[in-house]
């Protein structure tokens, strides 16, 4: 199941393809009901749990997110994590060169799963 989301003011854009292996949240991060918002990506991601592509990659370049949807990106790593097995998995986490709390926030997710390929990239 593919996944497109457009991006809003509040929400990021998403984008899931389940053959290629790659997984796209960008923008601000700040949904009225985050669970709501994010059902679509995490249901797909539960699909793709039982036949994912040889890699997968997690790409987040977010400009800002609200503690809800903190839990829902953590989640959601976790739930990619708990496939590592099955696929070579990466978690790209993006920030502007200048947004030291973006960087920071990558440095904890990296701690948190620190078992998993990590990388930190400033564009």
């Amino acid at each position: 199941m593919s996944v497109y989301i457009e991006a809003s003011i509040k929400t990021p854009s998403i984008e899931m393809d389940e053959k290629e292996g790659r997984i796209s949240i960008k923008g601000i991060s700040i949904p009225e009901d985050p669970h709501e918002f994010y059902h679509p990506l995490m249901a797909a991601i539960e699909d793709y749990r039982t036949h994912p592509a040889e890699k997968t990659a997690l790409d987040l370049h977010l400009e800002y997110f609200n503690t809800s949807s903190t839990l829902i990106l953590r989640n959601l790593i976790k739930n990619l994590g708990e496939i590592r097995e099955k696929t070579e998995l990466v978690v790209n986490w993006f920030f502007e060169s200048d947004d030291e709390d973006m960087k920071e926030a990558g440095e904890e997710f990296k701690m948190l799963f620190s078992e998993l390929n990590f990388n930190i990239t400033a564009v």
